[in-house]
């Protein structure tokens, strides 16, 4: 009698010549059939997609063989404090990267127990006791990318596991219920390093609408975290994506984390907070990072200095110019906010009077302490949000507004939650701790 589970080391008899065997019935098959096609690209490609075909069924056989000569043979087991008998054989489906491979295995009971066990699955544990955990990790990864109806046609075609779009949905519910439960980030966190050349930290936020069901348009967050070397080349950027939220609550929760974690591990010699001309973004900056550097968006400042010299010059060429001029001054000169200031000041002086001049007038004003960018390039600093618009585009935006998709809040948070892990560079780290949740015994 047995103890369940009982994790013990994998019985591989038998399993290389069930490989070997099939792969050379399978070749010997193929060959067979090409044997009097020319020798050609058309013909070497259906013999490349034939072998890999024989690949995978070989690699299966090779599965069933492994899983059959670990599985429970004892007549009887304990789990949970009670004994269970081995009554029967009963057939087990498991979705693996190989495909989907069927093999009886033992089913015990107890007379005291309601449900029957199955060892097999006990020690196999896989997602929903049906997907291996490669297969889930293909099913994730590729979902951050594609749609799920995208993604079970390009299974059709190109791989050897062939899910159901139910299949993909209930591996992605459960690996999104582990992404908002655990607290994997802290342990992806522990394993990042930050560069020695590092001497900047830079912090930025920005929002993209996406449609949401029965809400409509609302706005997502995107964050950044980025290190830059001393002459302001991007070294590494951490993403954050979150779905719509009241006051981005859990969006600069995370921004917050990841701050904390990367500056115990490393001095900056300047912190720089950047963003566009939001009020509500610059309370918050000022409130949590008042000693950073705030700076905002040098391109967001342009386009309402655009904006201006089309209310000072109905000359189109007069505009251009006169935008040209204070757009160099803005970014070159020094004080050049003020000097723009001024000239703007002067101009709206001789112009008629509009309120939409004096509200862009304001906004310059507004936000003259955070528009010393000729200092900033001479420090090296970012002037820029490019990388979180970046981000709105490529974390959001690429796969939240592809046509016709309407989100709910849980399964768009899954996804982009996996879309920050990749483009952060955390993925294997993450996968690791999803692993080491699972079988703790494990070293990952």
């Amino acid at each position: 009698m047995t103890n369940m589970v009982c994790l013990s080391h994998m019985e591989t008899k038998g399993v290389s010549s069930a490989i070997l065997s099939a792969v050379r019935a399978g070749v010997a098959e193929q060959l067979t059939a090409v044997v009097k096609r020319p020798f050609d690209g058309a013909s070497i490609q259906t013999v490349e997609k034939k072998f890999i075909e024989t690949l995978g069924k070989s690699g299966a056989s090779g599965l069933i063989e492994l899983f059959a000569r670990n599985d429970e043979l004892a007549k009887a087991v304990i789990h949970d404090g009670q004994k269970h008998y081995r009554k029967f054989l009963a057939m087990g489906r498991y979705l693996t990267l190989l495909g989907e491979i069927s093999l009886k295995r033992g089913i015990y009971q107890s007379n005291k127990a309601k449900r029957s066990i199955c060892p097999l699955e006990q020690k196999l544990r896989f997602i929903n006791d049906y997907v291996s955990f490669a297969a889930a990790e293909y099913i994730c990864y590729s979902l951050a990318s594609m749609t799920l109806r995208e993604f079970v046609k390009h299974c059709e075609k190109w791989t050897l596991m062939k899910p159901s779009e139910g299949s993909v949905k209930r591996v992605l519910d459960y690996v999104g219920q582990f992404l908002e439960a655990s607290d994997f980030l802290n342990a992806v966190r522990s394993e990042q390093r930050v560069s020695e050349e590092a001497v900047t930290l830079a912090l930025s936020m920005d929002s993209t609408s996406i449609l949401i069901r029965r809400d409509g348009w609302r706005h997502a967050t995107a964050a950044t975290i980025s290190t830059y070397d001393v002459q302001g080349n991007r070294l590494d950027t951490v993403y954050i994506g979150r779905m719509p939220e009241k006051g981005k609550t859990q969006a600069k929760r995370l921004l917050e984390k990841e701050v904390e974690a990367i500056m115990a591990k490393h001095k900056f010699k300047h912190i720089v907070c950047i963003a566009d001309g939001a009020r509500e973004l610059w309370r918050y900056f000022r409130r949590k990072y008042p000693n950073a550097i705030h700076v905002v968006d040098f391109f967001h400042v342009c386009e309402h200095l655009s904006k201006l010299s089309q209310l000072f010059f109905q000359n189109p060429a007069e505009a251009k110019a006169w935008y040209k001029k204070y757009r160099a001054i803005l970014k070159e000169a020094p004080n050049g906010a003020s000097k723009l200031i001024r000239a703007a000041r002067y101009r709206w002086s001789i112009t008629k009077k509009n309120p939409e001049i004096e509200a862009e007038i304001k906004y310059l004003q507004h936000n003259r302490k955070r528009m010393n960018y000729f200092q900033l390039r001479q420090n090296h600093l970012p002037i820029g949000s490019g990388v979180v618009e970046a981000a709105c585009k490529n974390l959001i935006g690429a796969r939240m507004k592809k046509s016709g998709m309407r989100w709910t809040i849980d399964g768009g948070q899954t996804v982009l939650t996996l879309r920050s892990l990749i483009l952060s560079n955390r993925w294997e780290n993450f996968w690791s701790y999803f692993l080491s949740r699972h079988f703790p015994e494990f070293e990952t």
